[in-house]
């Protein structure tokens, strides 16, 4: 993208030297304005069409919130142009939603495996990584593992708690949970949820109605999940908002906007179906003046999304990045931490349990020199909550650059045991992932393993399974694992035989898979026992995996 933007602020530059100094200054010539408004005619009558989604009508107080957020592609429709505003939000979606807005997205798409305290109902396996990193993160507690049912609608007071917790201001949210509400449903408030409607309120992201009810125990509409996010999104300052950009309008030059960003001019492309607006109204590209301040959303180098700022607008953000030079650094208790971000010298404090990532590798505060280009995130008090720093940790090889630091210390013990997911497997090692930290050994050509108490070998483990790692001289000595279960439910779009046996292509609504017919495969319908070679393409049902073997299908006639 950066590329992209280098090479059309140089062709600006070059015009704008060449030809069209003087039109900024005293306006446009007869032709470039019959340019412009050529362009103006034809973008308006398409953007004039414009709609993100087609059942909209009736919800002009969420129309802003759900449009910006479906092109920040932080919200989703059903296809069709349906986004179906009414309907509950589940406790799924909430949780999903949370997890974007922090941008921990990414890590939850890698995972494919609940945690292992997990006992609420059936999770489909694309969301098992949701609720995994919705764990780790705090978001969800060991009440969650015992009790979540993600297709149920999230009530409201719920809602409160998970964003709350994804802030990270769980501490801060117990502190007030004898606080009196200004709400006259107080006392309909379960008591442990007190404390999060409390801050929920306090930072403006959940407010009661005209009556002053919060309705704690009421179901939360998709429509006041886009306004209530997209709040949420505007006070937190994390790297889904890499692609947004605030600037000053300096100009338009035939369909393209033209920033003051930094005291820098970028040109950006606009797409054709981009959603402008000002205030609440939608306006047309054509509307746009030079010196408007406005924030743009960029997607695939194109800008999708427009809104005009007014000095009211700015928002008091909760979460911040900022990004500068490490100039002064305290390693010992109160942690702390000075960064020269552009003209200003800022001085954090660091919270107990601070996560400091470098290019490629879990670290250490310790690890933080002066001198280093480092980024922070930052709560409302100015705390650090999480670094970055832009370089790569000293002494860690390219082959094991994931490898966190405790893999070294846990080398020169004798003896240890650790659990974990299993993550890479070869002939001579393994690798676990405790968390987020990475650990690689050496396994023992005599290492004994077992599978749900059964004899095993190497080459019946399968990645994604939950293992117990007993470690001696610094070689696995044993593995004991548990069988890795999936249940999906999908179509059969492929169904592909092997001398080694039979493979099924499944489709569910969201992913593909690929998994290899176990022999002893039983297979069920609705009213007789169906035999492997009486599959076919286009049936749907639910399929077990154990182990990445299908062992059981149960077709829906």
């Amino acid at each position: 993208m950066l590329k992209r933007v280098i090479s059309l602020v140089v062709v600006f530059t070059m015009l704008f030297s060449m030809t069209i100094s003087v039109s900024f200054a005293k306006g446009w010539d007869k032709e470039k304005k019959w340019k412009e408004e050529k362009f103006f005619k034809k973008i308006n009558a398409v953007m004039l069409k414009n709609k993100v989604f087609d059942d909209l009508e009736g919800y002009p107080w969420a129309r802003k919130a759900i449009e910006k957020m479906a092109k920040k592609g932080l919200i989703k429709g059903y296809g069709g142009g349906i986004y179906a505003p009414k309907k509950p939000v589940t406790n799924l979606e909430t949780i999903i939603m949370c997890l974007r807005i922090m941008g921990w997205q990414d890590q939850a798409e890698l995972v494919k495996v609940l945690p292992k305290k997990y006992k609420g109902k059936k999770v489909g396996d694309w969301a098992k990584g949701y609720i995994k990193i919705a764990y780790e993160k705090g978001i969800l507690d060991d009440v969650d593992m015992m009790y979540f049912n993600p297709q149920g609608p999230a009530k409201r007071h719920q809602v409160a708690k998970y964003v709350i917790r994804a802030l990270g201001y769980e501490e801060e949210a117990l502190k007030h949970m004898k606080d009196e509400l200004p709400f006259v449903d107080a006392p309909a408030v379960p008591l442990g949820s007190v404390g999060y409607i409390y801050l929920a309120n306090e930072l403006g992201l959940m407010k009661g109605d005209p009556q002053k009810r919060f309705n704690p125990m009421g179901t939360m509409t998709r429509a006041e999940m886009a306004v209530l996010f997209s709040r949420l999104d505007d006070k937190v300052d994390s790297n889904v908002d890499d692609k947004e950009i605030i600037g000053v309008v300096d100009g338009i030059y035939e369909g393209n906007l033209v920033l003051r960003t930094d005291g820098e001019l970028r040109i950006f492309i606009v797409d054709e179906n981009a959603i402008i607006y000002d205030g609440e109204e939608r306006i047309d590209f054509s509307d746009i003046k030079k010196g408007y301040k406005v924030k743009v959303e960029l997607e695939n180098d194109k800008v999708v999304y427009i809104e005009v700022l007014k000095n009211e607008d700015f928002v008091q953000k909760i979460i911040i990045r900022y990004t500068g030079e490490v100039k002064e650094i305290s390693k010992v208790e109160p942690r702390r931490i000075a960064v020269q971000v552009k003209q200003m010298l800022a001085i954090f404090d660091v919270l107990k349990g601070a996560k400091v990532k470098f290019k490629g590798a879990e670290g250490r505060f310790e690890d933080i020199n002066i001198g280093d280009t480092i980024t922070v995130i930052v709560d409302k008090q100015n705390r650090i909550r999480e670094i970055f720093v832009h370089r790569e940790r000293v002494g860690i090889e390219d082959e094991v650059d994931e490898i966190d630091e405790h893999e070294e210390e846990m080398d020169e013990k004798d003896e240890y045991e650790i659990e974990g997911i299993l993550t890479a497997i070869d002939e001579n090692s393994i690798k676990v992932t405790v968390s987020e930290e990475v650990y690689k050994f050496d396994v023992d050509e005599d290492v004994k393993i077992k599978i749900e108490d059964e004899e095993a070998d190497l080459t019946d483990l399968v990645e994604g399974m939950e293992v117990e790692v007993k470690v001696e001289g610094g070689k696995v000595e044993s593995i004991k694992a548990e069988a890795l279960e999936l249940e999906i439910e999908g179509k059969i779009i492929a169904i592909t035989e092997y001398d080694s046996g039979v493979k099924l292509t499944i489709k569910t609504d969201n992913e593909e898979y690929e998994y290899m017919v176990s022999e002893d495969v039983e297979i069920e319908g609705e009213e007789d026992d169906i035999a492997i070679d009486d599959l076919e393409v286009g049936q749907e049902g639910e399929f077990k995996i154990v182990n990445n073997l299908i062992v059981k299908i149960s077709i829906e006639d």
